[in-house]
């Protein structure tokens, strides 16, 4: 298996970690809101910080599928490692940069934050379809 598979599951690994960790404190927060004052449970740092949650999850995941299945790519290694960046900015756009954003108020303007997370979230996008791509590929194979 190459060396850059086994990284990704290690990223995914190391992820889910953090964000089970994470869901410890999550799951304190909303405890507390249900206990005490039931409309904190939808205000906008709750609820950005389940979505970062679950997505940080979901991305995690894609790390380890995507760690097994690279090597069925018929992609560059170049390309496999470029693909990794890509797939590692979607799961920081979705955890950190999501935490971040949500100790920010909402805004309907112009948002830097925003924009950051929305390019981030769009190189992992690039990432998904070019590994399909990849695997297409060597389904198509002959032989």
């Amino acid at each position: 298996m190459p060396r850059i598979a086994i990284l990704n599951m290690v990223i995914g690994f190391a992820v889910l970690f953090i964000a089970a960790a994470a869901g410890a404190f999550i799951a304190n927060d909303l405890t507390e809101a249900f206990l005490k004052d039931m409309e904190l449970l939808n205000n906008w740092s709750a609820v950005l910080s389940r979505s970062a949650h679950g997505h940080t999850n979901l991305f995690a995941m894609l790390h380890i599928c995507f760690g097994l299945t690279i090597p069925y790519s018929v992609l560059s290694i170049s390309i496999k490692k470029i693909q990794t960046v890509g797939l590692f900015l979607g799961t920081f756009a979705m955890g950190p940069l999501m935490i971040a954003r949500s100790t920010m108020p909402p805004t309907e303007g112009f948002d830097p934050l925003a924009v950051l997370i929305g390019g981030c979230l769009s190189c992992s996008l690039a990432m998904l379809f070019s590994h399909a791509y990849g695997l297409t590929g060597k389904l198509l194979q002959r032989g």
